[in-house]
């Protein structure tokens, strides 16, 4: 509910002083319209070190996901979880030019002494050893080449069909794009499941599946699957099924008329900073 300053305004009426929520909203758009700048297309994907200022948007939006589920309690969750890898993480996120409000997010944790999260907790989450589920499939598993996408969010208003399957078109395109020019063609995620499915519907079946594992409970979501991705493979499957998809995930064009790209450049460069420091950061922690 609004507070009420003590002034009245000059038509003798009480002004209703701003809520928190209103204060936050206010800032995260003035924060979205610096960071886009007056890009003219619809939404635009920017990408964040956890130390930019611009990072607020993407972390933001993912507290309001998790709250759906945990309530007052989202923060605190999210920073015990994730905290520890905040020094080797890269934060994407899709901004909605006329609304200045962040619409999704992915969170992207590259290599460094603490490991992957998914990593991490692939045996607490699941009651089995990564080392079993790797030797059973072909996931050749390379410490120095295989970043994590420990998490993706989407805002309630942008999961109709419409906006969801752009949103996330983005969100992959970015990783995608970005995973060629960094070198990394392995990734490891523990994804909820009608995300997954969703995923492996509409993009070609980018991600493998662990056999014999059960979804379990994983943060937010009631039932998550350990699953990993060979780029140049899905790329590849790309190519042979759908060459429209093929250019959009390794060209990075494509969705230019709804969809503003990142800098690539400049966000490959970002994730190589990250990267290179994520230990040096974590030492002077």
């Amino acid at each position: 509910m609004a507070r009420f300053r003590a002034n009245r305004a000059d038509d003798g009426r009480f002004e209703s002083a701003p809520s928190g929520a209103e204060r936050e909203r206010d800032e995260l758009r003035a924060l979205a319209a610096e960071v886009a700048g007056g890009a003219p297309e619809p939404l635009g994907v920017y990408a964040f070190s956890t130390a930019e200022p611009g990072a607020a948007l993407p972390r933001r939006l993912e507290e309001r996901v998790f709250a759906e589920t945990l309530g007052d309690g989202a923060r605190a969750v999210l920073a015990e979880e994730f905290a520890p890898y905040d020094h080797a993480t890269v934060l994407l996120c899709v901004l909605d030019h006329h609304r200045r409000l962040p619409a999704a997010m992915v969170r992207l944790i590259l290599p460094s002494k603490v490991g992957l999260k998914s990593l991490n907790d692939l045996g607490p989450t699941f009651s089995v050893g990564p080392e079993a589920l790797f030797e059973a499939c072909d996931f050749d598993y390379d410490p120095n080449h295989t970043w994590d996408v420990a998490g993706m969010a989407i805002a309630p208003e942008y999961r109709a069909a419409a906006f969801q399957g752009l949103v996330t078109m983005a969100l992959c395109q970015s990783i995608s794009v970005l995973g060629a020019k960094l070198a990394f063609p392995w990734a490891l995620t523990l994804v909820h499941v009608p995300v997954l499915r969703m995923l492996q519907w509409k993009l070609h079946r980018p991600f493998h599946e662990f056999e014999g594992v059960e979804p379990h409970p994983y943060l937010d979501s009631p039932a998550s699957l350990p699953a990993w991705m060979h780029l140049r493979e899905w790329h590849r499957q790309l190519f042979e099924r759908d060459r429209v998809l093929h250019r959009i995930m390794t060209e990075g064009t494509g969705l230019e008329a709804a969809v503003r790209p990142p800098d690539w450049e400049r966000a490959a460069e970002l994730a190589a900073e990250v990267s290179a420091l994520a230990d040096l950061r974590l030492h002077l922690r």
